[in-house]
C-alpha cells in the first residue's frame, strides 16, 4: 500500500514538473544563450539570425523534452494500476500479485523506494511459506 502511495505522488510531482516546463522562462533563457554561445552560431550567423534561430531552438528543445517526459509518468501510472491489481488479487491467488508487484517494481525502477517495496512483496508472496492472511 505504501509503494501505490509512492508511486501516485511520483506520478503527480513527475506531472507538475512537466507542466511547468512550457511556462519556464529560466529554462528557456538558458537554452537561447547556450545557441547563442555556441561559437559556430558565433561565426555562421549574423546576430539577428542567431536571436532568431535560438528562440525557435529553445522552443523547440522544451518542446520535445515535454514529450519526452511524459515516458516516465506513463510508467508510473502503469506500475500504480499494477499495484492495484495486485493488492486486489492477493487473497485469490499468490502468484498473480507477485507478478503484478514484480512488473510494477521494475516499471518504476527509476523511482527510488517503490521498486524495493514492490520486490519485498513479490519476494514474500513468492516464498514457499503459508498463506498470507490480508
Amino acid at each position: 500500500m505504501t509503494s501505490l502511495l509512492l508511486l501516485l505522488i511520483s506520478s503527480g510531482i513527475v506531472v507538475f514538473l512537466i507542466l511547468s516546463l512550457d511556462d519556464s522562462r529560466f529554462a528557456q533563457n538558458q537554452l537561447t544563450e547556450l545557441f547563442q554561445n555556441d561559437p559556430k552560431v558565433q561565426r555562421e550567423m549574423t546576430h539577428s539570425e542567431a536571436q532568431t534561430n535560438s528562440q525557435v531552438f529553445a522552443a523547440d528543445v522544451v518542446e520535445g523534452a515535454t514529450q519526452l517526459l511524459f515516458y516516465p509518468f506513463y510508467l508510473l501510472i502503469a506500475a500504480s494500476l499494477l499495484s492495484a491489481g495486485g493488492l486486489l488479487t492477493i487473497k485469490m491467488n499468490r502468484f498473480v500479485p507477485a507478478m503484478l508487484f514484480s512488473l510494477a517494481g521494475v516499471l518504476s525502477l527509476f523511482t527510488l523506494l517503490p521498486p524495493v517495496l514492490l520486490f519485498f512483496a513479490s519476494s514474500r508472496l513468492f516464498a514457499t511459506s503459508p498463506a498470507l492472511e490480508v
